[in-house]
């Protein structure tokens, strides 16, 4: 016999008790279901951040480093003098990864999805400018116009490097301490860089 008897019945009190019980199982499972959320969203958002970490590295390696790129692009723009020479631009197409999985890329937090889509946005605008560079109409300007825009496709190359650098300290930091570790990097990165550095993107360390 309950305390309870006297106040209210058996079958009330079972009643009572099942949906206790009920509530709790419901509880219990949400939770589980949230957890279970969090770690299907952790690992994919691994998966993404080291497709684009692996895709951007090799980008970065394609890049050589600044002193190459002005080097080559002196020469090149020294050929260019000659009004009958126009270089040959390779195409560029450095996002496959990327266009696979930009339909996932809001999982991913706020210190990386930033300085990703920063580098891919840039990444589209080389592609972009070395298309109009290979069409017919670039070899109709005059030599000033092909080098100017010439120079700014190097330029562009090399905040791409800044660009891709940064976004894959971000990735690592990330995979490292979460989002913590990667703000702690963000600023960390910006202390040694100068004013103007800071503005196109970190150093090369």
């Amino acid at each position: 016999m309950s305390f309870l008897d006297p106040i209210i019945g058996v079958p009330v009190q079972a009643a009572i008790v099942g949906g206790a019980f009920l509530a709790m199982g419901w509880i219990v499972n949400g939770w589980q279901n949230r957890r279970d959320a969090a770690t299907l969203r952790a690992e994919r958002t691994r998966d993404v951040h080291r497709a684009i970490y692996a895709e951007i590295g090799t980008n970065l390696a394609n890049l050589w480093d600044e002193a190459t790129l002005d080097t080559y692009a002196a020469g090149m723009i020294a050929r260019m003098q000659d009004a009958d020479f126009v270089p040959f631009i390779p195409l560029e197409q450095n996002d496959h990864l990327y266009e696979k999985i930009a339909a996932d890329i809001h999982i991913l937090p706020r210190q990386t999805i930033d300085p990703i889509v920063t580098y891919y946005a840039l990444i589209r605008s080389i592609s972009a400018l070395a298309l109009d560079m290979r069409a017919d109409g670039f070899g109709k300007l005059s030599v000033d116009r092909r080098t100017a825009m010439y120079s700014d496709y190097i330029e562009m190359k090399k905040q791409a490097l800044a660009f891709g650098r940064y976004a894959n300290a971000m990735i690592t930091a990330y995979a490292k301490g979460g989002a913590a570790a990667a703000d702690a990097e963000a600023a960390r990165i910006a202390t040694v860089n100068t004013p103007a550095a800071a503005r196109s993107g970190p150093s090369r360390e």
